[in-house]
């Protein structure tokens, strides 16, 4: 005789029904959360439709401004008026479609932001706002020159070098030159020197970004030369996903990109 656990007769699981596609899935066919952290409604949209929402979005371009400010950058909810932000996006969307919208994000936050510059260090992704500063020097001494005694040279307004600093890794960018800092030497100097190599200068900034990424342990500039994402940093010894730069915790640990199954 079989025992009772066999038995016994299995529940169904209940379903609920998505009002995009006009199925009835199961719970775990739905998000955890709404797609919006403003959104008021019931989780009535499933995970594929809501990701192809998403997708379908990012690809014709179709973003929108909301949050309390009114200057959040982010898609529309599928359901409501509710804008969906980057981390909602991320969720919700795949890695080429969520790195997409990143770009879109980050290029409408430089064009709509007074004053706003990113970082130049290439393996950052911070920016901030930044105001040049304008500092009155010290009145030069007057000199006695030939049983002559010279008046009082009145003050200059001097300009420091208008260097913006990066809050997330430090790095120094001279906002003239629209350059990284160039430390001892004047911007004509530097620009005057650099003139025949900016092009030279550029692609190799590009090549960088594309075959480096920074360290989550010590934001040291790490090259991967093959292999399997798994990698290990020299410096500080943290292990780390090379496709996401998520922490590998103990052995064997997973992120993301390979969850345990």
């Amino acid at each position: 005789m079989a025992p009772a656990a066999k038995r016994r007769k299995t529940a169904a699981e209940p379903k609920y029904h998505c009002i995009v596609c006009d199925t009835d899935r199961i719970g775990n066919s739905f998000p955890d959360y709404n797609p919006s952290s403003e959104c008021e409604h019931l989780i009535d949209t499933c995970k594929t439709c809501l990701k192809k929402w998403v997708t379908a979005q990012v690809e014709t371009s179709t973003f929108t401004t909301g949050g309390d400010d009114g200057k959040v950058f982010g898609i529309k909810c599928v359901q409501c008026d509710a804008v969906m932000k980057n981390v909602n996006v991320e969720i919700a969307a795949t890695k080429k479609v969520y790195q997409r919208f990143e770009e879109m994000e980050r290029k409408h936050i430089g064009e709509t932001t007074p004053g706003w510059r990113w970082c130049m260090n290439p393996e950052c992704r911070a920016g901030r706002v930044h105001e040049p500063k304008v500092m009155e020097a010290e009145p030069k001494k007057a000199k006695k020159r030939s049983g002559f005694f010279f008046g009082k040279v009145e003050a200059e307004a001097v300009i420091d070098p208008d260097i913006c600093e990066c809050q997330e890794c430090g790095a120094k960018a001279c906002v003239p030159c629209d350059r990284p800092f160039h430390d001892g030497e004047t911007c004509a100097a530097y620009q005057s020197r650099i003139k025949d190599r900016i092009e030279e200068e550029d692609r190799a900034l590009q090549a960088i970004r594309k075959i480096t990424k920074q360290c989550p342990g010590c934001k040291q500039s790490i090259q991967k030369n093959g292999g399997c994402p798994g990698m290990r940093c020299t410096q500080c010894a943290v292990a780390f996903c090379w496709n996401c730069l998520e922490l590998y915790y103990g052995s064997g640990g997973r992120c993301k990109c390979y969850p345990v199954l």
